[in-house]
C-alpha cells in the first residue's frame, strides 16, 4: 500500500515496464528536481518509519510542499500542527500555505502575527514582504498594538526599505509612493496629536489636506463627515484585541489657571482602546449643592461617536488622584457600571481645588504646576460599534 497516490503513479510495476526494466542496461532513475532533497528525506522518513526527527523551523515549509506535491496526506496533517513560532519568517510562511490552499496554516500564520504585531513590524522578515500583504496586515483589526505609532513606524521603515533597493532617495514622494495603497490603511486619527504633529506632519508624507482632516477629527470626531470640511481619506475606528485591562493617564498642566476657568470647562486625556472601544479621561470644574466653590471631577468617558450605532460594555474602574509623595496614598474612587451609547460616562465629584492645591496634601506638584490624574479599567463583555466600511 502507498502511502501516496502520486507515488503510487510514479512507481507502478506492470508488464509493459517490467519488459523496460530486463531489457535495461541499468536500472531506470527517476529524478526529484522541484523538491530539496533535505525535504525529501523528512518525507521518505515519515512514509517509511512515521519519523519527524529531522523535522524543523527551517525546512518545515518546503516538507509541507513536498507533501502537498505528493499528496502525503498524513505528514500534511502532521505540519498544519507545527509550531508558528518555531518558524525563522512567519510572514513567508503565511504566503506560501496560501498559495498551498492550506487555509488553515494560513490562518494560525495570521492569528501569530496578530498577537505579536509589536514584535513582527519590528523584524528585519517585515521589511521584505510585498506591498499587498504589507496592505493586508496593517489594515487587521486584529492587529494588537499598543499605539497606532507602531504601524506608521513600520510602514516607514517597510517604505525606506523599498527606496534603497531601488537605490532612490528616501524623500516623502518617493516614500508615499512605495507605500501606495498601504498609506490609506494607517489609521492616523488614532494617533494623538502631539505624536501626530511630531511624527507624521514632520515627515511631510501626508498632503497638507489630509493632514488638516485628521487634526480637524482630534477637534471634534462627531463633524468628521460634515459638509464643507476636510474629507477624511484614513479609517477612524479603533482596532480589536483581546485587551481588556488598561491605565489611563493625565497630566493636567497649568492646575492653577485651569481652577480659575468656568464651571463645566473639560480637559481631556489621550486615549486607549481596550475591547474594540475608545476611552479618555474626562475632567471637569464642577460646584456642589449650589456653592460657588469649585470641585474637580474627573470621569471614566467612552468616545464613540453617536453615528457609528449602538454599542454596550460591563466595566470596572479605579480613578486615582495620583500621590506626589512617597508617603501619601492615591486618593480613589471605584465604580462597576454598564455603560453605552446612552449612558457613555461615569465619574465622581473628587475634590475641591483649594484642597488639590494645598502641598500638604501631597497630590499637587507646585513647582510643575500640575496633577496628575489616572483610571485602572477593565472591561469584561462589551458589544463594540460597528466598523466603518471605506472604498478601497
Amino acid at each position: 500500500m502507498f502511502a501516496s497516490d502520486v507515488f503510487e503513479s510514479m512507481f507502478r510495476f506492470d508488464d509493459k515496464n517490467a519488459m523496460a526494466k530486463f531489457s535495461a542496461d541499468c536500472p531506470h532513475v527517476i529524478e526529484v528536481t522541484d523538491v530539496e532533497a533535505e525535504a525529501f528525506k523528512v518525507m521518505l522518513s515519515f512514509i517509511y518509519a512515521e519519523d519527524l526527527s529531522e523535522l524543523n523551523g527551517q525546512n518545515a515549509m518546503t516538507v509541507l510542499y513536498a507533501a502537498n506535491k505528493y499528496n502525503v496526506s498524513l505528514l500534511v496533517k502532521a505540519l498544519l500542527d507545527f509550531p508558528i513560532n518555531e518558524l525563522p519568517n512567519v510572514f513567508l510562511a503565511f504566503v506560501e500555505a496560501r498559495l498551498l490552499n492550506e487555509n488553515g496554516f494560513s490562518r494560525r500564520c495570521l492569528d501569530y502575527i496578530d498577537q505579536n504585531a509589536e514584535t513582527l513590524l519590528k523584524s528585519e522578515e517585515f521589511l521584505q514582504i510585498d506591498q499587498n500583504l504589507l496592505c493586508e496586515i496593517i489594515k487587521r483589526d486584529q492587529l494588537k498594538i499598543n499605539d497606532e505609532l507602531t504601524i506608521w513606524n513600520a510602514a516607514i521603515r517597510w517604505a525606506d526599505e523599498r527606496c534603497a533597493q531601488m537605490l532612490i532617495e528616501c524623500s516623502a514622494e518617493n516614500r508615499r509612493d512605495a507605500l501606495g495603497p498601504a498609506l490609506f490603511r494607517i489609521r492616523f486619527p488614532l494617533i494623538t496629536t502631539k505624536k501626530f504633529a511630531l511624527n507624521i506632519v514632520s515627515s511631510c508624507v501626508l498632503t497638507m489636506e489630509e493632514q488638516l482632516a485628521v487634526l480637524q477629527y482630534h477637534c471634534n470626531p462627531n463633524l468628521r463627515d460634515a459638509p464643507g470640511l476636510y474629507p477624511m481619506a484614513f479609517p477612524c475606528h479603533g482596532r480589536i484585541s483581546d485587551q481588556k485591562e488598561g491605565t489611563l493617564t493625565m497630566d493636567i498642566e497649568k492646575l492653577s489657571e485651569f481652577a480659575r476657568e468656568r464651571v463645566n470647562s473639560s480637559r481631556y486625556s489621550d486615549g486607549i482602546y481596550i475591547k474594540g472601544l475608545p476611552w479618555k479621561i474626562w475632567a471637569k470644574i464642577n460646584t456642589k449643592n449650589n456653592s460657588t466653590e469649585k470641585w474637580l471631577s474627573f470621569y471614566l468617558l467612552c468616545t464613540v461617536p453617536k453615528e457609528d450605532g449602538n454599542w454596550s460594555c460591563e466595566c470596572s474602574a479605579t480613578l486615582r488622584i495620583v500621590s506626589q509623595n512617597k508617603g501619601t496614598k492615591d486618593l480613589t474612587r471605584k465604580f462597576e457600571r454598564i455603560l453605552n451609547n446612552k449612558e457613555n460616562s461615569w465619574g465622581f465629584l473628587f475634590i475641591t481645588f483649594e484642597e488639590l492645591m494645598d502641598p500638604s496634601k501631597g497630590f499637587y506638584d507646585k513647582n510643575e504646576d500640575k496633577v496628575t490624574l489616572a483610571i485602572d479599567i477593565k472591561v469584561e463583555e462589551a458589544k463594540p460599534m460597528k466598523p466603518r466600511q471605506y472604498s478601497e
